[in-house]
């Protein structure tokens, strides 16, 4: 094969991958786990979570809420930051709405004082259960 060939093919392929990935990213979902499987190895991935909202606390010192979320098989927090807050409140909606709600909440696994935890990235991320 000449060079203009394989260029022409390898240019077509490429073309045709970036293409699907454009088409198919919206249909990606991060994986749904129970809390029990949270671990280490799962740092700074997206997961997905259903269970109930136990409690919510708010930081003193900022617009961050902690929401305790229990599955059935264990518990774990969800951290909201003033961001997905303002988010959350544009669709008249707070984190206090949530408490006593099955609930999917989508986030970044993340470790704090050596429990892992999840944190939200968009008020999307947060959804009531019927």
């Amino acid at each position: 094969m000449k060079d203009s060939q394989i260029f022409t093919v390898a240019l077509i392929i490429a073309i045709l991958g970036l293409s699907g990935m454009v088409l198919l990213s919206d249909k990606i979902t991060p994986q749904e786990i129970k809390i029990k499987d949270l671990n280490k190895g799962m740092l700074d991935e997206d997961v997905s979570v259903v269970g109930l909202v136990e409690k919510i606390d708010k930081s003193p010192r900022s617009n961050t809420y902690f929401l305790q979320l229990r599955d059935g098989t264990g518990k774990t927090t969800a951290v909201v930051f003033d961001s997905v807050v303002l988010d959350l409140e544009k669709n008249n909606l707070t984190p206090l709405s949530f408490v006593n709600h099955r609930v999917k909440i989508t986030g970044k696994v993340q470790q704090y004082n050596g429990n892992m935890e999840l944190i939200l990235n968009d008020g999307k991320s947060l959804k009531i259960l019927v």
